[in-house]
């Protein structure tokens, strides 16, 4: 890895780890907010019948009002993690198009996390269980947007700042690797349009994406290199 001095030039940003823990906290909140405010109720899936849609929108509207609230507020640390990320290769001078790449997906992910989240809250208004039909949509809009439509794009995140952290050697190789598995993953979550067998890698990439952000957060470097004198 370049060699990097104390008293070289720091990046001026927020602190990686405080904005990912931020999210992390945010992240699981939106989940176990659902389990103790409604928790013999079952996490709604996509393929229900509309009639089970319907009851889970009643059984379960405080607890899907407070799941969004958070899943709302989680996308926002999360743009300033992807946004500090993506700075802090330009500061360290890098001009790859994974950098470019990276923020991008990473813009559209949070997009859609957001839009699954005010897809949820929707449900959760008083009226809504007496619209099967406008529960069904916003059910599925709410679904897709916080599955593939945001682990797909966030893979996109996960490839561009592991592959061109990891070839300038601002990152160690096991972190660059993980980077790009999880990223492929995300990826293959886009299958889940044309078959639920592909389901399982919507979490992964969710998920277990939150580790490597973590993990980003401790390695990539806040200074510059100091230059070569060879």
């Amino acid at each position: 890895m370049p060699s990097l001095s104390s008293s070289a030039p720091k990046h001026q940003g927020p602190p990686l780890l405080l904005v990912a823990g931020s999210y992390v906290v945010l992240a699981l909140c939106g989940v176990f907010s659902g389990k103790l405010l409604a928790p013999n109720v079952p996490f709604a899936m996509p393929y229900d019948s509309v009639a089970k849609a319907v009851a889970h929108v009643q059984a379960s509207a405080d607890a899907t009002r407070w799941g969004s609230f958070f899943q709302l507020a989680s996308a926002m640390p999360l743009l300033v993690f992807i946004a500090t990320a993506v700075n802090r290769l330009r500061f360290l001078g890098i001009r790859a198009a994974g950098a470019t790449i990276a923020l991008c997906g990473g813009i559209v992910a949070t997009g859609m996390l957001a839009f699954s989240a005010l897809s949820d809250w929707a449900l959760s208004t008083p009226e809504m269980a007496t619209l099967p039909g406008a529960v069904r949509a916003l059910q599925l809009l709410g679904f897709m947007g916080g599955g593939p439509g945001f682990v797909v794009p966030l893979g996109l995140f996960y490839l561009g700042i592991s592959i061109t952290a990891g070839l300038y050697r601002f990152i160690p190789k096991w972190l660059m690797w993980t980077g790009i598995v999880l990223g492929v993953c995300s990826e293959v979550a886009s299958l889940t349009l044309v078959t639920w067998k592909a389901a399982p890698f919507i979490p992964v990439g969710r998920y277990l994406g939150i580790l490597w952000m973590i993990a980003i957060a401790l390695k990539l470097p806040n200074r510059r290199p100091e230059p070569s004198n060879t």
